[in-house]
């Protein structure tokens, strides 16, 4: 199980720092969503190399966090389609 501690560490990682070869593709990546968060992340972990929050997705190297106060992942899914929208028109 990670604890908060791993948690906070994988989060203080630089990218800059990671060594791309030892990361999966996200797009490669599996998880059972019927598990609990927990498994979910430790599945998440195990998959990507070992940092929940560091991935390749296709030819980039990308570090995801969250904000405790603020818009949802779907607000910023929807906000990021209006604006590709925006860029078409």
């Amino acid at each position: 199980m990670l604890s908060t501690e791993e948690l906070r560490r994988m989060a203080s990682v630089d990218i800059r720092t990671v060594d791309r070869g030892t990361l999966a593709d996200m797009r490669d990546i599996e998880i059972d969503t019927r598990q609990p968060v927990r498994v979910k992340l430790e599945m998440l972990a195990e998959q990507s190399g070992g940092n929940v929050y560091i991935h390749n997705v296709a030819d980039y190297v990308v570090k995801v966090s969250h904000q405790e106060d603020g818009p949802t992942l779907n607000e910023k899914m929807l906000e990021y389609v209006r604006r590709l929208s925006e860029i078409h028109i």
